[in-house]
């Protein structure tokens, strides 16, 4: 028996959202194995200061292992970008924000959409230690434990890697290398310094490869991958407030 949670703190709500506010939308996206609670504090803040605030949980997320491994990475972008078309509904303007794996999603869905108003970019999963064995281990073996599991952060997700999945995010990647160049929006990308679940050399590669020219680097010096639910959380919601209104 597994001495710890496959999956992590089961009873936070980590469900889609739809929060209506004003006229400018903020679209928020999770990480790889994670689900909406690490974009919630985030999202709250953003609503409170009345913007309308769009969490999708994406699929294969928040159930099972198993579950997870029977999706691609077409099916993540595909409900990122359905998220996108019912914001920008009710929405003059889009932001796209997101975290490791939905950061990558934020760039892709920016090079589709580039009336986008801009992006904030969190620890970009672009480079991950080890993730290119998942090619040639996902057929004989369904998931493997993390190596760093920290049960006492307000994070949900499994603490497991879905090799299937993992996969699947191998090629995300290269599809964000092939085209983050097309992206001209302004962009401010987060990396936290203690962050051990990716290479840190990615938040630097987004911040060349892409074209745009109003774009920032922040490093979060006492943020670990998760910024969005890490003790660094006030001074990147004051970051995201202040380029949101310069942008809108």
């Amino acid at each position: 028996m597994p001495t710890y949670n496959i999956f992590q703190h089961a009873d936070l709500d980590g469900s889609s959202f739809f929060w209506k506010g004003g006229s400018t939308g903020i679209l928020l996206f999770h990480g790889f194995t994670a689900t909406t609670v690490e974009v919630r504090p985030m999202a709250k803040f953003l609503h409170d200061f009345g913007f309308t605030v769009s969490g999708p949980l994406l699929p294969g997320h928040g159930k099972t292992p198993e579950e997870m491994n029977r999706v691609s990475w077409k099916d993540w972008f595909n409900c990122a970008d359905n998220a996108y078309h019912d914001l920008q509904k009710e929405c003059d303007r889009v932001f796209v924000l997101g975290e490791s794996m939905g950061a990558l999603i934020s760039i892709l869905l920016t090079v589709a959409h580039p009336e986008i108003a801009g992006a904030m970019l969190f620890a970009p999963a672009l480079k991950v230690p080890g993730l290119g064995a998942s090619e040639f281990v996902w057929p004989l073996k369904s998931y493997i434990v993390k190596k760093h599991i920290d049960e006492t952060m307000e994070w949900q997700g499994f603490n497991v890697v879905p090799l299937h999945a993992a996969a699947q995010l191998l090629i995300l990647q290269r599809q964000v290398k092939r085209s983050m160049h097309k992206i001209n929006v302004p962009t401010v990308i987060f990396q936290g310094k203690l962050d051990r679940s990716i290479d840190q050399i990615s938040s630097i590669l987004v911040l060349e490869g892409i074209s745009s020219t109003d774009k920032e680097l922040v490093f979060m010096e006492e943020s670990t991958h998760c910024v969005l639910i890490d003790r660094q959380l006030p001074d990147a919601e004051m970051a995201c407030l202040e380029f949101i209104r310069k942008h809108q």
